[in-house]
């Protein structure tokens, strides 16, 4: 039997390579390096010159928008400013057409029934 535990012993050898506690290895720690002295000041230097160009750029920014708005609130004025001078224009020509003696004449005749006289005669005194 002594030959059958060796012969178990023997193909089951790799059982006990599993349970066996595993062998450590020793890593020899190698201490960081020195950080670099890092210059806080010039940090907060640069993130405050940071916002100050944020900011600028915003007003920059806000101030052109504005300026857009402006020029096209004016180019709407000047559309409405020159619609109203040739309605003006407009109204004039109108004004002078209904005012010219021809067209009183007209109106008189056909609309008022007035009839135009065939002679005229004028009375003077003498003096």
């Amino acid at each position: 039997m002594s030959a059958l535990n060796a012969m178990r012993q023997e193909d089951f050898g790799f059982e006990r390579d599993l349970y066996a506690a595993p062998v450590r290895k020793k890593v020899q720690r190698v201490q960081p390096a020195e950080r670099p002295h890092i210059n806080t000041n010039l940090r907060s230097r640069a993130l405050v010159l940071a916002m100050v160009l944020t900011v600028a750029a915003s007003i920059i920014t806000a101030r052109s928008i504005l300026s857009a708005v402006r020029g096209a609130e004016m180019l709407q004025t000047v559309r409405e400013a020159t619609q109203l001078e040739s309605e003006n224009q407009e109204l004039e020509i109108e004004i002078n057409r209904l005012k010219s003696p021809q067209h009183i004449k007209d109106f008189a005749i056909n609309h008022l029934g007035m009839v135009v006289p065939k002679d005229v005669y004028f009375a003077a005194d003498k003096q």
